[in-house]
């Protein structure tokens, strides 16, 4: 009887634990450039929206370089047709030293973030490079109002 509930118990444990894992969605890498006016967009805001699931987002460095995060360090986007919004607005707030940061204006035209164009096909199982040259021209977004 004891060696019954131990091979049960066991089976239990085992049929559990072939679930777990990553339980996630499939993500696929995606890492680009962007530009404005031909010139690295350093601190632009990347935002890759699928038709279903969570949106992905990066920062762009110095050199107008990115990697899209999924979540927690899972870096990617979901794969399929994706909404590409781009933006260099952000809020005034606190960094993570604490300190005030000032706001940043908006400097791209609302066709690349509010009223979008921009879209990026991920493809699963593939090193997505998804780069965007955009043109200053057309009507910036207004700040949200407080």
């Amino acid at each position: 009887m004891k060696n019954a509930i131990g091979i049960c118990s066991a089976y239990l444990i085992f049929a559990m634990s072939a679930g777990c894992g990553n339980s996630g969605p499939e993500i696929a890498t995606v890492t680009g450039h962007v530009t404005l006016d031909g010139k690295p967009l350093p601190g632009a805001q990347i935002l890759f929206v699928p038709d279903k699931g969570r949106p992905s987002v990066a920062k762009a460095d110095e050199d107008g370089d990115y990697e899209l995060d999924y979540v927690d360090g899972m870096m990617g986007a979901i794969p399929g047709m994706c909404r590409v919004e781009i933006t260099t607005f952000a809020p005034a707030g606190i960094n993570e030293q604490g300190e005030a940061t000032p706001a940043v204006k908006e400097m791209i035209p609302k066709v690349y973030n509010q009223e979008t164009t921009l879209q990026f096909d991920v493809k699963a199982k593939t090193a997505n490079i998804a780069n965007f040259d955009l043109d200053s021209k057309g009507a910036v977004a207004e700040p949200p109002s407080e």
